[in-house]
């Protein structure tokens, strides 16, 4: 085994090996993004949007039961919409966005990192950062963490080698006009932390280290301009299609949920640092090989300088705003995986091959254990998914078969139904307290088509006569266990499905017999 391992570890620093470490790191990644269901709440709704504008042919507008959703930019349902057309609607498909991104800048750090400080620290920091389990449980989860996180990382290295490109005299005008495209893609991604991040890490990076006059080439006009040619259309089609979307978009789903403390998931300021520190072991025990003063008058100082400022503006931009969600501090991965390759580099100069080359194969067959395990166990522990239900459904939908939630709003649902028409929503409409849940979601949306929000979102008056209306029509009724208590009628009727987590589906035909019994008598 040792000899083997040894083998790997010279053959992984050859010219041939990059072909192989890249198709390595791809079928690892890719490998088990099919095992598990689309999980609750947020796989389940970008999955659900992506899905949703797939079935009404609606490219350019994000829809989320029909209706506009403005929440998020749409660089990811976009991406998803393709993966749908290629490779049909599945898990697997939903997921390969999150996938392509990790990959890719898990590509071009290896790349970068190989140009300033070498093969050996390049593999280090690709190998460390495919099997971190936070980094690859990031690349298997459908939504838009991943996506904005390989936007950030590839800006802020095409800009760093933009400037050092320029330091040396070499044409910088290639890294510039990529630098200018990720960063538009970023703000596709999720909105102004994709530009601003990455802007804000360059910026203290060459002012922190003297880097003055690289201003110039940060600021280089004609990137400017292909930056705006990216990014700026699709937020101005939209403000010109729904009057009112700047104030929402950028006020209050980017300024005030930066800002306010009403949001998902508040947490103390210092939340990140276990988190980050916690879900990146083993790996993150390298960094001590980073705590000596030797390694910072070395010649990787000036790129684990980068990596430091890196890290640290993501760190504290993500630690200020009270509401906190595991998934943003992802960008912070890349400069993390190079300070522990670095690290680890630097406890081998010290301490040699004997103690070192264990260690790192230790780390990566514990890591890669880790990863694999946590994505079974997390297979098997899920519980709130609709794919057996929706199964079940789909195999009797027909066309013109309606879904009606009450009170409830599986987002994956649809999905698992593949059907291809909004369902009613039935609940307290419009009188909702003000929170950041599903029910405030679908009435924001209303307010741009408020012509669809009135036939979809029914309230619970509005139901029966509304069913009433129809003739031999068949409804699929999800709801929990509150349904029967508030629609009686359901207490008479067998469920369709039983979910494991206690939601059930009713087959409902809208026949002479359910009008007799339900229905209102005329005169």
């Amino acid at each position: 085994m040792k000899v083997l391992s040894n083998r790997v570890w010279v053959f992984c620093q050859g010219p041939r090996a990059v072909p192989w470490l890249l198709f390595g790191a791809a079928v690892w990644l890719c490998g088990l993004a099919w095992v598990r269901d689309l999980h609750l709440p947020d796989e389940g709704r970008y999955v659900g949007v992506a899905w949703d504008m797939a079935r009404a042919d609606s490219f350019w507008v994000p829809l989320m039961n029909g209706m506009p959703y403005f929440h998020k930019p749409p660089l990811f349902y976009w991406l998803d919409q393709l993966s749908f057309m290629v490779f049909g609607r599945n898990e697997w498909a939903a997921r390969l966005p999150s996938v392509l991104a990790a990959w890719s800048c898990a590509t071009a750090a290896y790349f970068f990192v190989r140009k300033y400080r070498g093969v050996p620290i390049a593999t280090l920091t690709f190998i460390a950062l495919v099997t971190m389990p936070y980094f690859y449980g990031a690349s298997q989860y459908a939504n838009l963490d991943m996506l904005v996180a390989g936007m950030i990382s590839l800006t802020v290295m095409a800009g760093a080698e933009a400037v050092l490109r320029q330091e040396v005299g070499v044409s910088y005008r290639s890294m510039m006009f990529a630098a200018a495209i990720t960063a538009a893609l970023g703000m596709l991604a999720k909105g102004l932390v994709g530009v601003a991040l990455p802007g804000a890490v360059l910026l203290c990076w060459v002012l922190l280290t003297g880097r003055w006059r690289s201003l110039i080439v940060l600021l280089w006009p004609p990137a400017i301009l292909v930056f705006f040619a990216c990014a700026v259309p699709w937020f101005w089609f939209m403000q010109q299609k729904y009057p009112g979307f700047f104030d929402y978009y950028f006020i209050h789903q980017q300024v005030e949920r930066f800002v306010g403390a009403s949001f998902n998931n508040p947490q103390p300021v210092w939340f990140y640092m276990p988190v980050i520190f916690g879900m990146t072991l083993p790996w993150s025990v390298g960094l001590i090989g980073v705590m000596n003063r030797t390694f910072w008058r070395s010649s990787g100082a000036t790129l684990a300088v980068l990596m430091v400022v890196w890290f640290a503006v993501i760190m504290v931009f993500f630690s200020i705003p009270a509401s906190k969600l595991i998934g943003y501090t992802v960008p912070a991965l890349v400069p993390l995986a190079v300070l522990v390759a670095e690290g680890l580099w630097a406890i081998r100069q010290s301490k040699g091959a004997a103690l070192t080359v264990p260690v790192i194969r230790g780390f990566v067959i514990g890591s890669m254990i880790a990863c694999v395990m946590g994505l079974l166990i997390f297979r098997m522990t899920q519980k709130d998914s609709a794919s057996e239900s929706g199964a079940a459904v789909a195999a009797e939908w027909k066309a013109g078969d309606t879904l009606v939630y009450l009170r409830a709003f599986p987002f994956d649902l649809p999905f698992y139904i593949g059907n291809q028409s909004p369902a009613w929503v039935i609940e307290n409409w419009p009188a909702l307290p003000k929170r950041d849940n599903w029910r405030n979601e679908l009435a924001d949306a209303a307010n741009f088509n408020p012509q669809v929000g009135k036939a979809v979102l029914v309230t619970y008056p509005e139901l029966i006569p509304r069913l009433c209306e129809t003739i031999d029509q068949v409804f699929w009724m999800r709801s929990d266990d509150w349904g029967p208590s508030v629609y009686p009628f359901l207490r008479d009727i067998t469920p369709f499905f039983t979910q494991r987590n206690g939601g059930r589906v009713w087959k409902i035909l809208t026949d002479a017999a359910f009008k007799e019994k339900v229905c209102p008598k005329s005169g």
